[in-house]
Order: structure tokens, then C-alpha cells, then sequence
């Protein structure tokens, strides 16, 4: 099991975390996402500068990785950041997000329970299903996405709480984000350092959400290999229901 799973999942299975494993299911993508890989993956490239994607319209960027390539490890992130599950518009309401302790003095346990009312994204290019696709032109803000996550239900003490963030192609532009405070009746600007901060009384950074939220180019990635692992793509419950054991 070790060798199959991260090393945090592997901590948690050893203090009594459950994990099914069921009969592996193929992947398959979209047939839009499919036709767009195909009909414009042959044009896009990284910038000079190594880490900017240039010509990007669609689809997977890279389809063809080699691992002998000296640039893998970022075009395996750029794939990872434009990906199939979520194209075009994302609208979510009322779901929850809980937060909590993982530790080697006791069980793991929910600190704090999130209710979020509700989050949207727009993407400004990568479109495949929804009028203007495959991109939102004219852009002359040079828009990758817009986003927002507003307003914060529970708990009590950031209920109202907003957050809206525009994100640029040109990856020197650092992230526009403000918060409404409601208990100051402001708002208030975002650095983005403060991505990196843990917001809200919970553990977890913006950039962190969803794995990696951060733009691709303002990290150095590393390829240290290739192996098979458990994962999870089709989750029996959605939302997430949380085992009794947990």
C-alpha cells in the first residue's frame, strides 16, 4: 500500500482512515475536449522565457510528454491547469467545506465547518460549450479567468464574507483579488502574497485549493518520476460524505 499512495494518505490509513478500492475505470474525456486537443495542441509552445504558454486556445495543451524533455515537469502542470473538468462557466451553490486536525496524538476531527453560498468562474479562453468559445473576445484586460466565491454562510464569524479575483494570460500581472469584510463594511485589497496565508481560521491557502490554484508560471516544478498510484475520479458521494471512522 505504501508505495501506492502519497505519504499523507498513508498516515491516515495507519490511524484508522478507510479507503475502498474498487476496479480501476477508465477516464474518457470529452469529445469537445478531444476535438480541441486535436485541432490546436500542434500550435501551442512555452514562451522564451520557459514558463509562459503561448498559442493556447483549447483541449489539452501537451499531449505528446516525453520524459526525457527538460521542460516535462511544467507542461505537466500547464496540462494539470487546463484540464476537462472544469471548462468554460463553473457555478456552484451551497456546498460545504470543512476544516480540521491531522495529528499523531489522536483521531482526525473537523475543527470548523464551511457553508458557501456560492462560487463562480469564467473563463476567458480553453471555452468548448458555451457561446463565445473557443475564447471570450475582445479581452483587452488579457483575462484567463474571473472568479468569486461569495457570501460565506456559516460559520458565524465570517458569515457575509466575499471574495472576487481576476486572473491574467500574462503571468508577470500578479492576480487582482479583494475581500469584503462585513463587519468593517469594506472592502479590502488582496497582495498576492497573501495567497499563501491561511484565511477564514482554517489551515488551508488559496493556493492550495483544488490541489494547485496558483498561476502555473510563478513556481519552479520538478520532475522526479513516474509511478502507478490510488486515486480517486468517480466519488461515490457528492458532496462528500464523510466516513463515521473520520
Amino acid at each position: 500500500m505504501k508505495d501506492l499512495v502519497s505519504p499523507g494518505l498513508e498516515w491516515c490509513i495507519r490511524r484508522g482512515f478507510p479507503l475502498t478500492i474498487v476496479e480501476t475505470r477508465r477516464i474518457i474525456w470529452p469529445q469537445a475536449y478531444k476535438e480541441a486537443t486535436e485541432k490546436y495542441a500542434q500550435q501551442v509552445r512555452l514562451g522564451a522565457d520557459g514558463l509562459s504558454l503561448k498559442d493556447y486556445v483549447a483541449g489539452l495543451p501537451f499531449p505528446n510528454l516525453q520524459p526525457n524533455d527538460p521542460q516535462l515537469a511544467i507542461k505537466i502542470m500547464w496540462n494539470y491547469n487546463h484540464n476537462f473538468f472544469a471548462t468554460d462557466d463553473l457555478d456552484a451553490r451551497n456546498f460545504d467545506a470543512d476544516t480540521g486536525t491531522i495529528a499523531d496524538h489522536g483521531p482526525m476531527s473537523v475543527e470548523r465547518h464551511f457553508l458557501l453560498d456560492h462560487f463562480r468562474r469564467l473563463w476567458w479562453i480553453g471555452r468548448l460549450y458555451v457561446d463565445p468559445k473557443p475564447e471570450k473576445t475582445p479581452n483587452p484586460a488579457g483575462y484567463e479567468l474571473q472568479q468569486g466565491l461569495y457570501p460565506i454562510l456559516e460559520p458565524y464569524d465570517v458569515k457575509g464574507v466575499g471574495f472576487v479575483s481576476n486572473r491574467y494570460l500574462d503571468f508577470a500581472k500578479q492576480d487582482d483579488a479583494w475581500l469584503y469584510l462585513p463587519a468593517l463594511r469594506r472592502i479590502r485589497r488582496l497582495s498576492t502574497a497573501q495567497r499563501s496565508d491561511a484565511l477564514f481560521g482554517q489551515d488551508t491557502d488559496v493556493d492550495s485549493y483544488g490541489g494547485y490554484a496558483g498561476q502555473v508560471a510563478w513556481m519552479d516544478w520538478k520532475y522526479l518520476g513516474e509511478r502507478d498510484l490510488l486515486a480517486m475520479v468517480h466519488g461515490e458521494h457528492f458532496p462528500v460524505k464523510w466516513n463515521e471512522k473520520v
